[in-house]
């Protein structure tokens, strides 16, 4: 039958746009890239986001060529992550993150700046030297014999695609890498995602460093940083480990489900508008492991998806508590009062990101969180296992209470006496929000150009 560039039957591995090189040879690295259904949509975000932040930051007075040059050096990483097919890259791509991220957070960032960037930079890279060790573990104890069955060469790899192509064949995987090698391996890349995510009770770092960094810096940290946490669980955690991933489904869905609940209870608490908007993030992702704990192909796409619109809509947010940083002098909540009347541009983008974000009909999130609920309805969970979905649920119901009561504080009452004389929304803020709103409605309205390819990805993951 017809091959794809990798030299793989068609119908197995959908991969685009391959580039592969040999790099260093003895030691089994290779340069490959490739995009597909999992991977394009993020590879659509990342330019657009830094773009974007850009645009958002135009009139940037301190050190702007250090800035943008490291918005530009975190857009090469993050891109690199995700097409990544050699694990080594990989790893140089997750890391080489880090750093612009650090400097963003240390010099351009709030009062608290140091200790928010050292954080940041520890708890993450704890996570990441996990993740490396268990890139090991698969190294030296799977990719020498799944290189034979797939490739026909008997040496230890770093190659990807080994073991994206190797799950697929069912027994032979499991003779190779047995339950009780994948399980340890599983947990181990598991943590290091994790943190990423984050998800609850590795979440700690992502306030603090959301509330330092600038409003780029936000951006890019929720819109794609958090994405490549949960592009890692897809990829690595059921594409390379389907057995383990088939045993340990319980785990995600339970740490789901925490930071789901957890976060909304924490937005609630909440009066530095940065800050909830910083936890709501920690409670999206949790709807991403959530659909990946489902197992079943919508529900996985439902996380993938989450993952994209997320991007968009969180991308807005924290461009609105920059904006109202600027213009106010202040990002407290109960400090504000009165807005529609006096900046109705900026009122009106508040209200579509929020409704967006609680996931309303119509707009980009509602799909995700739907084919999540749906597909985890269809999953592993039998019987009354099944009931335990309204947890989750409800946590649904506290972020549309946290939301529409912060609306009610800084859209309707009085102007509050004190804030000044406000201005609207500035040209450059314009441009960056009717790009990002247009999509999130796009997105909502007709979800198949980026959903189409996803749910191809999660069928082709061989799912029941």
């Amino acid at each position: 039958g017809p091959r794809t560039p990798y030299g793989t039957p068609s119908g197995s591995f959908p991969l685009f746009y391959v580039e592969r090189y040999p790099w260093i040879p003895p030691l089994g690295m290779s340069y490959i890239l490739g995009a597909d259904g999992l991977a394009a949509p993020l590879v659509f975000l990342t330019p657009l986001l830094t773009t974007l932040s850009i645009v958002f930051s135009w009139n940037k007075d301190a050190r702007p060529r250090q800035f943008f040059a490291l918005l530009l050096l975190m857009e090469f990483s993050i891109t690199g992550v995700f097409i990544s097919m050699d694990f080594f890259l990989f790893f140089v791509f997750w890391e080489i993150v880090l750093i612009p991220m650090f400097f963003l957070i240390g010099i351009w960032g709030g009062p608290n700046r140091q200790y928010a960037s050292i954080k940041f930079l520890i708890y993450t890279h704890v996570g990441s030297v996990i993740m490396l060790l268990s890139i090991f573990a698969l190294f030296w104890n799977g990719s020498a014999g799944l290189n034979r069955v797939v490739y026909g060469t008997d040496a230890r790899t770093f190659d990807m695609t080994v073991f994206l192509i190797g799950a697929r064949t069912g027994g032979t995987f499991l003779g190779i890498l047995p339950l009780a090698t994948q399980i340890p391996i599983f947990i181990a890349f598991f943590f290091g995602f994790g943190v990423k995510l984050p998800m609850v009770p590795f979440h700690t770092w992502l306030p603090d460093a959301h509330v330092e960094a600038p409003t780029a810096g936000s951006v890019i940290l929720a819109g794609l940083l958090l994405k490549m946490g949960g592009y890692g669980v897809f990829r690595i955690g059921l594409g390379m480990l389907p057995d383990a991933a088939r045993s340990m489904w319980w785990v995600l869905a339970l740490f789901g489900t925490v930071s789901m609940v957890y976060a909304s209870f924490l937005c609630l608490a909440q009066v530095d508008l940065k800050r909830l908007v910083a936890y709501s993030s920690v409670g999206h992702m949790g709807f991403v492991l959530l659909g990946a704990s489902s197992l079943t192909p919508f529900g996985i796409a439902g996380g993938i998806y989450q993952l994209f619109t997320h991007g968009l809509i969180t991308a807005v947010l924290f461009m609105l508590a920059g904006t109202i940083k600027h213009v106010t002098g202040t990002r407290d909540i109960p400090a504000l009062s009165g807005l529609g009347r006096q900046m109705p541009r900026y009122s009106a983008v508040l209200i579509i990101a929020f409704l967006a974000s609680v996931g309303l009909p119509g707009l980009a999130s509602f799909w995700s969180e739907f084919f999540v609920f749906a597909g985890w309805f269809n999953g592993l969970a039998t019987g009354p296992w099944r009931a335990l979905i309204l947890v989750p649920l409800l946590s649904l119901a506290i972020t549309a209470a946290y939301y529409i009561w912060t609306l009610q504080k800084i859209i309707l009452g009085e102007p509050k006496p004190g804030l000044g004389h406000l201005h609207d929304l500035n040209e450059h803020e314009q441009v960056s929000y009717t790009v990002l709103v247009g999509l999130i409605v796009f997105a909502g309205l007709f979800p198949l150009p980026f959903f189409g390819m996803i749910l191809d990805y999660a069928r082709s993951l061989g799912v029941p």
